[in-house]
C-alpha cells in the first residue's frame, strides 16, 4: 500500500459538550490548555512525518478547531510547514460551529491553507438546538454562511435527523433552510445515542424507525431535486464538490492521524492514540507511538472493510480491478455465494468494472453490507 497522502488532526477543545456528543472532547477553560496541547501535538506530527508522502488533503477536526487564536493558528501553521510537504494539498478542511467563527481567525486559517469549512449546523429548529445542547441560533448559521461564502470557501453543512421530538415536518423545514443557503456539500447523519452522553442518560422521545427512514428518503428526494449528487450514503454535493479527504476513508486508503483519540491507518495497520489527554501527553513525551504497537490487519478484515466502505460510494462504487490488484484475488473468489445472490436479487449493480448498491438497497444498506462478513480465503 502506498504512503499516506492525507492527514487528520484532532483538536479536542469545545466551550461545552453537546448532549449527543461521543467524540474525544475536552471543555476549554483557559487558552493555555491549547498551548500545552500544541506542544505535544508537535511531537506527534514530527513522528508521523516519517511515513508521509506529499500531502493532498488535510482535515482539522474536533472539538472546535476554530477556538484557536490567531497566534495559535500561526503556531500550528509553522509546525505543519516544518514537518510535512504541503505543496500538493488540494483540500484543507476546518470544522467550525456557527456561533464561533471570528473573521480574523478565519483569515488566519485561510493563510494556513484552509479552503473548505465543515459547519456543524445539526438543525435549524431553535427548540431542537436547545435539546441538543447547541449554543447557536438559526441567525448564527446564516451569518456564518455569509462570512464563509464571502471568502469564497467551499462550504459543507452537517445536519442530524431522528432527534428527540423531531417531526418529519420539522426535518423538512431544516432541509428547506439548508437548501436556501446553497452550500457546496451536505452531510446528513441519523442520531446515534451513546451511553456516556447526556442523551444516553435520558429516556428520549425518539421518532419511530419508520419515521427516521422517511426523513432519510425525504432528504434523498429533496436534495436530488435541488441538483445535489448523492455520492455517498450520508453525503451529497454539488457537481465536482465531494469531500476529497473523506473519499480516502471510503476507498480504505492509508491516512495519518494526530492528536488525542485520533485513529489512523497506514502500512497495513490501524492505530489509535490514547483518548485521555494525560495518557496522550505521557505517550508523546516518552515517544510511545500507537502505530509501533499495532498489529498488522488480518487479510479478512482488510477485505471486509474495503467492501463495506467502497459500497458506500453510490456513484463510484467499489472498483473491482483495484480490489483485485490490492488483494491478489477477485471479489467473486472472496464471496462466491454472496455476490451472485445479491446481484440476482437486484441489491447490487455491476457496470464498467464497478460494483454499486442499487437505489432501492440504499435505505437498507446495513443489511446488505453485513452479507460481506467472512470472505473465503
Amino acid at each position: 500500500m502506498s504512503e499516506a497522502r492525507s492527514l487528520y488532526i484532532h483538536l479536542p477543545f469545545c466551550l461545552h459538550k453537546c448532549h449527543y456528543c461521543d467524540f474525544v472532547v475536552r471543555v476549554l477553560h483557559r487558552p493555555s490548555q491549547i498551548d500545552r496541547y500544541l506542544e505535544h501535538l508537535m511531537l506527534d506530527l514530527q513522528a508521523l512525518s516519517a511515513f508521509a508522502a506529499p500531502l493532498q488533503t488535510v482535515y482539522l477536526g474536533g472539538g472546535t478547531p476554530a477556538l484557536l487564536s490567531v497566534t495559535q493558528i500561526q503556531r500550528l501553521a509553522e509546525m505543519l510547514q516544518q514537518t510535512f510537504d504541503l505543496r500538493q494539498v488540494q483540500e484543507w478542511t476546518l470544522e467550525a460551529n456557527p456561533e464561533h467563527l471570528p473573521e480574523a481567525e478565519l483569515a488566519a486559517w485561510m493563510q494556513l491553507g484552509v479552503n473548505r469549512i465543515s459547519l456543524g449546523v445539526q438543525t435549524f429548529d431553535p427548540l431542537l438546538l436547545a435539546t441538543c445542547g447547541r449554543s447557536h441560533s438559526p441567525a448564527d448559521i446564516a451569518q456564518a454562511v455569509r462570512l464563509i461564502q464571502a471568502h469564497q470557501l467551499n462550504l459543507s453543512l452537517d445536519l442530524i435527523y431522528g432527534l428527540p421530538d423531531q417531526s418529519l415536518q420539522s426535518w423538512s423545514e431544516s432541509l428547506t433552510a439548508a437548501l436556501a443557503l446553497q452550500s457546496d456539500h451536505l452531510s446528513l447523519y441519523a442520531l446515534e445515542v451513546h451511553p456516556d452522553t447526556v442523551f444516553g442518560h435520558r429516556n428520549l422521545p425518539l421518532p419511530e424507525d419508520d419515521e427516521t427512514v422517511a426523513m432519510y428518503e425525504l432528504a434523498c428526494e429533496r436534495l436530488t431535486q435541488a441538483g445535489y449528487q448523492h455520492y455517498e450514503i450520508a453525503n451529497w454535493s454539488q457537481p465536482g464538490r465531494p469531500s476529497r479527504h473523506n473519499r480516502v476513508y471510503w476507498q480504505n486508503q492509508p491516512f495519518l492521524a494526530a492528536g488525542v483519540g485520533a485513529h489512523g491507518y497506514f502500512a497495513g495497520r490501524r492505530y489509535a492514540h490514547a483518548a485521555s489527554l494525560r495518557a496522550y501527553y505521557l505517550d508523546c513525551q516518552a515517544g510511545l507511538w500507537p502505530w509501533d504497537a499495532a498489529e498488522p490487519q488480518p487479510l479478512s478484515e482488510a477485505i471486509e472493510e474495503t467492501v463495506f466502505l467502497g459500497l458506500r460510494l453510490l456513484i463510484e462504487g467499489l472498483d473491482l480491478r483495484a480490489f483485485e490488484r490490492r488483494f491478489q484475488r477477485s471479489l467473486l473468489a472472496c464471496y462466491p455465494d454472496v455476490l451472485p445472490r445479491l446481484l440476482k436479487q437486484g441489491h447490487l449493480l455491476l457496470a464498467d468494472g464497478h460494483l454499486r448498491l442499487s437505489p432501492a438497497a440504499v435505505p437498507v444498506s446495513n443489511g446488505i453490507l453485513a452479507e460481506f462478513l467472512e470472505p473465503v480465503l
